[in-house]
């Protein structure tokens, strides 16, 4: 697996302290442990949201700091677990990620594929507000599917859904990641479900690295 992420005596405040961690791509990534053992802050550091106190934090070799964050974060989309959705139509929302990630917007086959995947309402100009939670976290999973990134990082993607979606979101989302060199990383308390279609967990405590789990395919079809 190649290297997509890679922290060097990474510290933020006293929330996070990351000795050495090397994130791998080509599989999915789940950060799991009790709240507030930092999980989050994690996600938002690779994301240049916030910066590390110390250390240094590489993306696919290049230090996060010498990055342009604009660019970055069309490279690294994250998708937080409360995502903000635009009011107006399903359509609304797609046309104005791509408006603001200055990218042409996709075919209208490929909005209809997804949405029928994912299991949205078919009419594109369907209101956002007549959605639920579970389908407003889809929504902004498939907007942020169709921009096309390098890497994807979920804080908590399958939070609202039931265990049908939650399966059919990590299926389709595990098809994603080991095509083209792409990562994915996602925070999760979503058990077995989750581990199960993992290639790497990791476990945070307190703000430190408790473990690194590489699931190895024998080991993953034993959890499924």
């Amino acid at each position: 697996m190649q290297e997509v992420f890679s922290l060097q005596n990474v510290t933020y405040g006293s929330i996070l302290q990351v000795p050495e961690l090397v994130i791998p791509g080509g599989s999915i990534c789940t950060i799991t442990g009790k709240s507030g053992s930092g999980k989050t802050t994690l996600l938002k550091l690779l994301n240049n949201l916030i910066s590390c106190d110390e250390g240094n934090l590489f993306y696919r070799g290049t230090n996060i700091e010498s990055l342009d964050p604009v660019a970055l974060r069309r490279r690294v989309i994250m998708v937080p677990q409360a995502p903000y959705i635009f009011p107006g139509s399903m359509e609304d929302n797609f046309r104005l990620a791509f408006h603001f990630n200055r990218k042409e917007p996709p075919g209208q086959d490929r909005i209809m594929k997804l949405l029928a995947i994912f299991d949205l309402p078919r009419d594109p100009l369907q209101d956002t507000h007549n959605l639920s939670g579970g389908e407003k976290q889809r929504l902004a999973l498939i907007r942020a599917l169709l921009l096309e990134p390098e890497t994807l990082l979920l804080d908590e993607p399958t939070a609202a859904l039931d265990d049908e979606n939650t399966e059919i979101v990590l299926r389709y989302l595990a098809d994603w990641v080991s095509r083209d060199d792409r990562a994915l990383v996602m925070v999760s308390h979503g058990g077995e479900q989750v581990r199960a279609r993992s290639g790497t967990v990791l476990l945070l405590n307190k703000g430190q690295v408790e473990n690194l789990h590489k699931i190895v395919a024998k080991e993953a079809d034993q959890l499924a």
